[in-house]
């Protein structure tokens, strides 16, 4: 693998390592460059000042853990891939966040939800007027950032030159991404237990400054392999530090993702996102498809959303005080106050219960909203399901959720459960071994909702007046399960 030293790199996180040529020329595309200024954590940076790396820092570290897995599968495995097979995937890894929004999934969640409601509006006045349309557009209403990284890497001229220069197709590196192939090796990029994750871990840990990414990656990847019928796994040895590696990817989640005030700000972040996209910023899939084209989406990162903001906060009027008052949330940093919360581990099965509970909260806020003078577009309801596992352990297949389970059952951690070197090599899933503490834990997930609202600008007792709100709320839900 002397081909992946041309160039040599030093990371905070993984030390002094090297890349290839064809990822170096990657690396200088305007539209990988452009990951430089999105923030892979959002807002997160308010909370944890040190946690302001980039995507583009993070897609680097990945490539890098996915060669470190490629070697060791190499070492303990009877088949060997070459090199042009470990650069695929080294690629795939290095490429597996060039689609992402500016504000990533903040951005991501309010583009799906405004044009594909758009879409429904137009579809039904057009279907009253001519009835169905049996053309299939081209582009989606809205991208999803996995969709839209596949689209640049099939129509970016730059990213086609250089895979061309160096002897890679699109159609490759799309097969990896979209597991076109059997024999391909795609969890090593996309499952629970991958080079992406490993890097996040370790990197939030590093600018966080919190312990739970310190997991055992050197381990870990060095016990990669695959067993004979071609499933990425661990050796037996590898169980607990896997089982190490998920428990400690939900601490990090509840911790930096969940933390009160991140949600607080990316709920407000949301909703100013989706006042600019009202205000005319084109995120539509047609549009994201023309900046690919035409090179203005290397341009289009967080900063350019900032710049959107000031803007609009610059021409706001005296009709657009909720509108203000949420640009200035983001942009001071004038969080909304956490009112309510509920935060349980459950059983899975729990989820109905969970959505009920919701609904509770979400049909109180007019009523609330009115008895205390706070606009109801004040209040952020926020909800979140986590997993510590793709699936759990004693889920049949008519239990899953929804259509993708046979596709998530594929993601799950494995270990083997024969010798690497083994001729015909056996492994099974993590949670279904009876000694690894993921077998309980994948059969429960968190089950958390919060509820934030903006106090007024002229409260003259803030705390008073919160706790006065939280009051009304307990007293109208004697049952709800708060925190």
């Amino acid at each position: 693998m002397d081909g992946f030293h041309f160039r040599r790199l030093t990371d905070p996180v993984h030390g002094t390592f090297g890349i290839s040529e064809l990822e170096s020329d990657v690396l200088s595309t305007p539209v990988f460059q452009r990951l430089h200024n999105v923030k892979q954590l959002g807002l997160a940076h308010l909370v944890y000042p040190g946690a302001g790396y980039s995507r583009f820092s993070h897609s680097v570290g990945a490539c890098h853990v996915a060669g470190r897995m490629m070697r060791a599968i190499n070492q303990n495995c009877k088949r060997e891939w070459d090199d042009h097979a470990v650069q695929l995937y080294r690629l795939a890894a290095l490429l597996h966040d060039v689609g992402h929004y500016p504000f990533s999934h903040a951005t991501e969640h309010v583009l799906q939800n405004h044009y594909k409601a758009e879409t429904y509006l137009t579809d039904a006045a057009d279907d009253e007027l001519i009835g169905p349309n049996p053309d299939i557009p081209e582009d989606p209403a809205a991208y999803d950032h996995e969709t839209l990284g596949r689209k640049i890497i099939e129509i970016d001229d730059d990213i086609g030159s250089v895979l061309k220069k160096h002897g890679f197709t699109r159609e490759e590196i799309r097969s990896v991404f979209s597991r076109e192939q059997p024999d391909m090796l795609s969890n090593l990029v996309s499952s629970d237990l991958d080079c992406d994750r490993l890097d996040y871990l370790m990197r939030t840990a590093h600018g966080a400054g919190i312990p739970y990414g310190g997991v055992d990656v050197e381990y870990l990847t060095t016990q990669t392999c695959v067993d004979s019928e071609g499933n990425l796994c661990l050796t037996s040895k590898a169980l607990r530090a896997a089982d190490h590696f998920l428990v400690s990817r939900y601490y990090d989640y509840t911790q930096v993702a969940y933390h009160k005030t991140v949600v607080g700000l990316e709920e407000v972040l949301k909703d100013v996102i989706a006042g600019l996209v009202r205000r005319g910023l084109d995120c539509s899939g047609r549009a994201m498809k023309q900046m690919i084209v035409d090179g203005s989406f290397a341009a289009f990162d967080d900063q350019a959303l900032i710049s959107r903001m000031r803007a609009a906060l610059q021409a706001a009027g005296p009709d657009d005080d909720i509108f203000r008052r949420k640009l200035n949330s983001v942009l001071k940093r004038e969080a909304p106050k956490l009112i309510a919360a509920s935060e349980r581990i459950a059983p899975r099965t729990q989820d109905n219960d969970y959505l009920n509970n919701v609904d509770q909260l979400r049909k109180g806020i007019p009523a609330w909203a009115g008895e205390f003078g706070i606009p109801p577009d004040l209040w952020h309801l926020w909800k979140a399901k986590l997993n510590l596992s793709k699936i759990g352990s004693t889920i049949s297949v008519g239990d899953a959720d929804g259509d993708g389970f046979e596709e998530e059952r594929q993601q799950v951690v494995r270990i083997l459960t024969t010798h690497h070197h083994d001729e015909c090599s056996k492994s099974k899933p993590l949670i279904d071994h009876d000694f690894a503490l993921m077998k309980q834990l994948a059969n429960v997930r968190l089950y958390s909702m919060r509820l934030y609202v903006h106090l007024p600008e002229d409260c003259k007792n803030p705390a008073e007046l919160r706790e006065a709100i939280g009051k009304k709320i307990r007293s109208d839900l004697p049952h709800f399960p708060f925190s």
